[in-house]
């Protein structure tokens, strides 16, 4: 609700700028208008709105950024339909480059969200982390904390900065936060630093493959009730290794038992 009206949020996250994203952007803003168009007209003919005014509620996109250039993003971007000299005809769009603000600005928005991207902040360093960490674990109850603070950790590997601020968090947190949430052990350690040594891009794939570890290993503890054995461990990451992102979504919704089944069988 934003001055007494109902208005649509609706929010990209991008890794980084890409050359089509305008257009996505214009595509998702209109086909979400579509769609609560498409709901509106099945609602009683009382609560249509009249010809003269809009059917469905105002829609702000925002795009998110967490890297790229370090030349200023503009607050606004665009993807114009008209032609030029025509009145302007297409979406605008807001452009939050999060990883170009200040910790002190995204603990300024009052909101436990916007801490997960300290890491990525322009100024950020450990006392940044430590001062974030602590206002994350005094606005959030412990299970919303854990699942952020493990959060902050993947965007600390994700910083193309690479100032290495997982090693900073880390300490913060107690061991149960990081070993339900985390595979923290030596051979990942080695692994990420010859990703770094081989280059940066091999580094960025053995970040998401670690990331998907992570929330396999999350999927496990919780449907098992314990953590995973050793052998266990090597199957989880057997399985992050052959995992795609979008079939992530499959196996967290699969029951228990075929979970259960589907580590076990790699």
């Amino acid at each position: 609700m934003v001055d007494g009206g109902r208005r649509i949020e609706h929010t990209e996250w991008q890794l980084e700028w890409a050359p089509d994203l305008p257009f996505r952007i214009h595509e998702y803003h209109n086909l979400l208008a579509a769609v609560l168009a498409a709901d509106a007209s099945l609602a009683p003919a009382t609560l249509i709105a009249a010809a003269d005014r809009a059917l469905v509620a105002p829609i702000r996109s925002t795009v998110v950024l967490l890297s790229g250039r370090e030349q200023p993003w503009p607050a606004e971007g665009s993807y114009r339909t008209s032609p030029e000299g025509a009145p302007f005809s297409g979406v605008t769009f807001r452009i939050d480059a999060v990883y170009q603000r200040t910790v002190a600005e995204l603990l300024a928005r009052d909101s436990p969200l916007w801490l997960v991207f300290a890491p990525l902040a322009v100024d950020a360093g450990p006392d940044a982390m430590k001062h974030a960490i602590a206002k994350l674990r005094e606005s959030t109850p412990p299970r919303e904390f854990h699942e952020l603070a493990v959060a902050m950790i993947v965007m600390a590997d994700v910083d193309r900065r690479r100032r290495q601020l997982r090693r900073a968090i880390l300490p913060l947190l107690s061991e149960d936060t990081v070993m339900q949430n985390w595979i923290y052990k030596q051979g990942e350690e080695k692994g990420y630093k010859q990703g770094e040594a081989s280059g940066y891009k091999q580094g960025e794939e053995k970040g998401a493959e670690r990331a998907l570890v992570t929330t396999l290993r999350g999927v496990f503890v919780r449907r098992a009730g314990r953590p995973p054995s050793e052998d266990e461990e090597r199957a989880l990451a057997n399985r992050a290794h052959e995992l795609t992102a979008d079939a992530l979504v499959d196996v967290i919704d699969m029951p228990r038992e075929a979970f259960l089944r589907w580590v076990t069988s790699s």
